[in-house]
């Protein structure tokens, strides 16, 4: 199809695979380097101590069968500790076991991600799932700062206000789930794919849905990771399109007002990063 950049992470369980395919195929098209393939990984929470960081990397690099990586992340701002089989380490109630300290002091886990740069392995580094006020705490002992913070953007969770932050001290927004999710709005059962103002604008333009939400996340400046495990909605995605100003300015009136997270793993780690959309909510019933 044509995609080059690999979004892999320790968490997803997939380096191995992509390495064996990226081997693979760069062997097949001598045509294609391995600088025009752009691959980013992430350390995972309970390996958040500058000695972990170096193994996470080199775990990486070794699973990925490449001398490194172009983009390396923080996957979440927690800090957690590990078992003795170098896996998250859980506590009587099942939920990971957070160092306290060390998540609301990062500045080592940031140290050891500038050391993998200034070694190579990396070729940029950033963070992901950070918010305004844990990049403000960054930024003020980071020596090389983030590239990238690759964080949930769709109609339904427009993150304007972070997103504006990111451009405006030079971090590379990186959307995930650009196009929603499956999940129904609570309270509402809406979903972003159902959505009939945005279900118009796909239609009236010949376009899938998937192309007019990527559309708008690049127009609202920022990278657009979707996601697809079927063939031809692959294809499709790869397809670029430009939404015109009316459709572009309607994909931000279905945004306005609208902060629905689908992605929060707070039950798994007994931290919730956004504690105050919780608060909200419960002011709201």
């Amino acid at each position: 199809t044509g995609y080059r950049h690999l979004d892999c992470a320790w968490f997803y369980q997939n380096e191995g695979e992509v390495g064996d395919a990226v081997r693979d195929f760069l062997k097949e098209n001598s045509h294609v380097k391995r600088s025009d393939i752009f691959i980013c990984t992430k350390v995972w929470n309970h390996l958040h101590e500058p000695d972990e960081v170096k193994w996470s990397i080199q775990n990486s690099l070794e699973n990925l069968k490449v001398d490194y990586v172009d983009l390396f992340l923080v996957h979440w701002p927690i800090a957690a500790e590990k078992d003795d089989k170098n896996m998250p380490k859980l506590g009587p109630d099942g939920k990971y076991v957070i160092k306290k300290e060390l998540t609301e002091n990062p500045e080592p886990t940031w140290r050891a991600m500038e050391e993998t740069y200034s070694a190579g392995k990396a070729r940029a580094i950033g963070v992901s799932n950070w918010t305004i006020p844990g990049l403000e705490k960054l930024l003020e002992t980071a020596q090389v700062k983030p590239t990238v913070n690759q964080v949930e953007i769709h109609p339904f969770l427009p993150n304007t206000e972070l997103v504006e932050y990111c451009l405006e001290h030079g971090i590379l927004p990186e959307a995930y789930s650009p196009l929603g999710s499956q999940n129904q709005v609570p309270n509402t059962g809406e979903k972003v794919n159902t959505n009939a103002t945005l279900k118009d604008i796909a239609e009236k333009g010949g376009n899938t849905l998937a192309q007019v939400l990527i559309a708008w996340g690049l127009r609202r400046g920022y990278v657009v990771l979707p996601k697809s495990s079927t063939p031809s909605r692959i294809d499709s995605n790869f397809e670029s399109i430009e939404l015109a100003e009316g459709d572009f300015e309607a994909v931000n009136k279905v945004s306005e007002g609208r902060h629905t997270r689908f992605v929060n793993m707070k039950n798994t780690f007994g931290y919730d990063v956004w504690p105050e959309e919780a608060d909200s909510s419960a002011a709201k019933l």
